[in-house]
C-alpha cells in the first residue's frame, strides 16, 4: 500500500524531524507499505501550530494535501500533527482513509485500561487543546490528567532532536507522574515528542509496566489497518451517513472558486 504523510510545516524547516520520523516509520511499517511525504507551503515555525488562528490558516493547505494525495492514487493519508488538523474535512472530500494520530492513540489507550493520561509540551495553550480533543472525541471522562514537560519547546525541538537520551528522561519522568496519578497508559500529545520517544525506544515509564503511546506510530499502524479494511473487507473509508456524507466534486470546485483557490 502507498501512504501519504502530510506535514504541517514547510519541507525546508522539517529536516531533522522528518529524518527521525522516517526512520521510526521504517522500523514499524509493513514490508509492502510505501510512505511518501507532502508539506504545506507557508508555515515555518512549529510553535505557530499551537495558535488556533494559525492552525485555521494552515488547515486549508493540509486539506489540499489530502485532496491531492487522493487524486494521486495514495491508499491513505495521515497528518503528522497531534492536533489532527484537517482530518475531518479531508475525510469529507476524499474517498481514502485519513487518520488523525491523536484520535488513533487516544482510542488505543482506552483499550489498555480504564484511564489514560496525556503527556505534552510545556505550552499551556497546547495542553488545553489536547484536553479539548478528548472532549471532542467523547472520552474525556477517562482522562486521568495532562502533564507538560518542563523543557521549553524551543529547546525540546532543537536540542531534544539531537540529544534524545536527555529528552527521553524528561518524557519518562512525566509519564511516571501520570501513571501515579491514576492513568493506566500514557499518550504523547505532541508529534515532536512522539518522534523523539520512538527514536529513543521509549515505550514505558520507569518502574511501571504501562504503555507510553507515541501518537504517530499508532496513527501509522491504524492507517495501515484502515486501508486493509477498505481493500479486503469492503468497509468504507468513513461512514457516509450524517457528518461525512459525500461532497460532490462540482460543489468542491464551485466553492473553491468563490475563495480563489482554483
Amino acid at each position: 500500500m502507498k501512504l501519504c504523510i502530510v506535514h504541517i510545516n514547510q519541507e525546508a524547516v522539517s529536516g531533522p524531524y522528518t529524518e527521525l520520523l522516517t526512520n521510526n516509520f521504517n522500523r514499524i511499517k509493513r514490508d509492502d507499505t510505501v510512505i511518501e511525504h507532502k508539506y504545506v507551503k507557508c508555515l515555518k515555525r512549529a510553535t505557530d501550530t499551537i495558535v488556533s488562528y494559525f492552525i485555521q490558516l494552515n488547515r486549508t493547505e493540509i486539506i489540499n494535501c489530502f485532496r491531492a494525495a487522493a487524486k494521486e492514487g495514495y491508499d491513505g493519508a495521515m497528518v503528522a500533527c497531534s492536533g489532527d488538523p484537517g482530518v475531518a474535512e479531508g475525510q469529507d472530500i476524499t474517498g481514502i482513509p485519513i487518520i488523525g494520530p491523536m484520535e488513533a492513540a487516544l482510542f488505543m489507550a482506552c483499550m489498555y485500561g480504564n484511564k489514560y493520561g496525556i503527556l505534552t509540551v510545556a505550552d499551556r495553550r497546547w495542553s488545553e487543546y489536547c484536553e479539548e480533543l478528548t472532549v471532542r472525541y467523547g472520552i474525556h471522562s477517562r482522562l486521568a490528567g495532562v502533564q507538560r514537560i518542563s523543557v521549553p519547546s524551543s529547546e525540546a525541538f532543537t536540542k531534544g532532536f539531537a540529544d534524545k537520551e536527555w529528552m527521553g528522561k524528561e518524557i519518562k519522568a512525566k509519564a511516571k507522574m501520570l501513571i501515579e496519578a491514576g492513568a493506566n497508559s500514557v499518550v504523547i500529545g505532541s508529534a515532536g515528542l512522539s518522534t523523539i520517544a520512538a527514536s529513543a525506544g521509549i515505550t514505558r515509564p520507569d518502574d511501571y509496566d504501562a504503555p507510553i503511546f507515541d501518537c504517530l506510530s499508532v496513527g501509522l499502524k491504524m492507517l495501515e489497518m484502515r486501508v486493509d479494511m477498505v481493500k479486503h473487507l469492503d468497509i468504507p473509508s468513513i461512514s457516509r451517513v450524517g457528518s461525512h456524507e459525500p461532497v460532490k466534486e462540482e460543489d468542491i470546485v464551485r466553492v473553491n472558486k468563490l475563495f480563489g483557490m482554483v
